[in-house]
This record gives structure tokens, sequence and C-alpha cells, in this order.
């Protein structure tokens, strides 16, 4: 009899999306089949000490699971000194997703789901990955990024224009303008977590999203996604993405069949060139006037009961448990 795979999930983090990122691990610590896997889960916060350990407090509802509070100093001594045959990171933004636990990580030798370093240090940073893809021919909005508000002064603004966090996700810190008015405002937002500030022109169209799964050759995209946003602003915001009803997915969108080959090809591009395995999810503009625009590649995408990826897995015919599996043993280099 085979001895079960042990798993330890990364959840929470410090970072503006760590309430997205509690809702994501305990998504995937409960999907997992308990007669394959033993499951640990890691509240990765600097706030706490490795001393709390003992004192483990309730993930969600979910009192059977309890999550372990571990500061970033200790994280490499906790996970190599249990001896886990693989890490799931579903840390949303800053050390998680910028590159800096998977360095921890790669130096540690420790296997992990997700893509390597390099990949997630330049796919979180916007400006740095839209201009090494465009150099690939892959389109993008045009705009620029500022550290700092008097920079503004240097820069022509396009209005309309949106305005987000160059290194930021899950819509935390975006504002749409259509002039001047609040533009300072909504920069000090998006420089108020530290990776500067994107501005970029609003391009009317439909909100298109590709989940991608693999590495090199073997990468392969899934079904595309509309994005229909219910909630919140207009646009898919952090309500319209987070909250139950928020947003409509469906699929297949509603854009041509090759305007959809486009996007998926695209997806698997940027996932290949940027040099990312396991899962990511690209986000996109599509009009018939443009054609599809990138926006960003998502290398920690959100694995909630709402999320997109699990819709796409969905639409090839695996559910939640297959997919979190599949990401697991491909880690491993195991197949099912």
């Amino acid at each position: 009899m085979h001895s079960k795979i042990s798993v330890a999930v990364l959840l929470g983090g410090d970072s503006s999306e760590r309430s997205v990122s509690l809702m994501s691990g305990r998504a995937v610590a409960e999907a997992f089949d308990p007669t394959r896997f033993t499951v640990t889960c890691f509240d990765v916060n600097d706030d706490i000490s490795i001393e709390s350990l003992a004192r483990p407090s309730a993930l969600g509802e979910h009192p059977s699971r309890p999550l372990f509070p571990l500061a970033w100093k200790d994280l490499i001594v906790a996970l190599d000194t249990n001896g886990f045959d693989v890490v799931f990171p579903v840390l949303h933004g800053g050390r998680g997703e910028d590159g800096t636990l998977q360095h921890l990580l790669e130096v540690a030798r420790l296997k992990y789901v997700g893509s390597p370093a390099r990949a997630c240090t330049i796919a979180i940073d916007k400006p740095l990955a839209k201009s090494y893809l465009s150099t690939f021919g892959i389109p993008s909005p045009r705009g620029f990024s500022v550290s700092a508000l008097e920079e503004l002064g240097q820069h022509d603004i396009p209005f309309p224009c949106v305005v987000k966090p160059a290194g930021g996700g899950s819509s935390v810190g975006v504002t749409i303008l259509q002039s001047h008015g609040g533009l300072e405002e909504a920069v000090g937002k998006s420089l108020a977590d530290g990776s500067g500030a994107l501005i970029e022109e609003f391009i009317p169209g439909v909100e298109v999203t590709c989940t991608v799964m693999g590495e090199g050759a073997t990468a392969r995209a899934l079904p595309a996604i509309e994005i229909v946003p219910k909630l919140g602003d207009g646009f898919y915001d952090f309500e319209a993405k987070y909250a139950k009803g928020g947003s409509d997915h469906l699929i297949p969108p509603r854009i041509s069949d090759g305007l959809q080959v486009e996007v998926a090809g695209m997806a698997l591009r940027a996932h290949q060139l940027l040099g990312c395995r396991g899962v990511t999810r690209s986000d996109f503009l599509v009009s018939d006037e443009r054609g599809a625009i990138y926006l960003e590649t998502n290398t920690s995408p959100g694995m909630t009961s709402t999320s997109l990826v699990p819709d796409a897995a969905r639409a090839i015919g695996w559910d939640f448990p297959q997919l979190v599996e599949k990401l697991v043993l491909d880690a491993l280099g195991q197949t099912a």
C-alpha cells in the first residue's frame, strides 16, 4: 500500500490580497482526497512567530483543518523539518507571488506547485511583463508607470484611463477615470502597496480570461471565459470577483471563433515565454477593432468557489479535487 502524499498548503500572507488567499487556501486544502493526501495549512505572516505553531486557529468554517501561523523567517526550517513531499503555495500578491517565496523554496530544494521564481518576478511586474512580451508581438494597452505622484507631470495621461497597482492583483486599488478629476487620489491608492502605479489607456471591449496548465511545449490552454460583472463599479473589481453572484462566467465567450483562438494562443505564448508552469491565468480585453489585447498573467490565480480557473477546469471535465490533485502530481513529476 502506497503512503499518503504530504502537502503543505501556504495561504494568508501579508499582502493586500490576504483575504482572497485565505479563501483560496481553504478551498484547496479541503479539495484533497484524505485517503491519498495529508494536508497541513500554514498562514505565512510576519505578525506571528514559530512559537505559536502549538496554538493553531481554525481554518475558516472547518475546525478539523487547523491553520498554523508561520513567520516568513521560519518558513523553510518548518517545511524542511516536517519533510513534506510538496508545497502548495496559495499566496496572492506580495512575497508569495513575486518570486521571493519561490526563490526560498528553490534554494531549499523543496518541490512546489506553480511557476519558478524568475517567471513570478517578471509576471507580477505588469510594466516589465508587458514590455517583455511586446517584443514577441503580444499587444497591450498604451501606458506608463510611476513610483510617486510627482512623476505624473512628466506624462500625457490617455483619458479615459485605468489606474492600478503595477504589481498587485485581485483588482485591489484599480480605478477607471474619464478625466483628471480624482487622478491623484487614484494613483495614491495604487501606490499604497509599494509596487508603483500603472496608468493605461481604457480600452472598451469584452473581458476574457484564459487558463493555461503545464510547462513548456506540453502546456495547454483551457477554454477561454468571458467575464460579465454584475456587482461593483461596472468592471471586474474585487466585489465582482469574490462576492457570490458578483459576475457571470460564460464559456464559450461571446466573441468569434477566430478571436477565441487568438486569446488561447496568446495566453499559451505568454505562459511559455515567461517560463511558467503549473497553472496561470492571463487576462485580455477583446474587440473586433483591435483583437485581443493582453493585460496581465497571474502566476497564482484565485482558487475560491467563484474563481475562474476552477470554471475552466470544469469545462474540460475536471472537478476541483481533480484539478488540485493534477497540480500536485505534476509538481512531483507523477501522473494520476
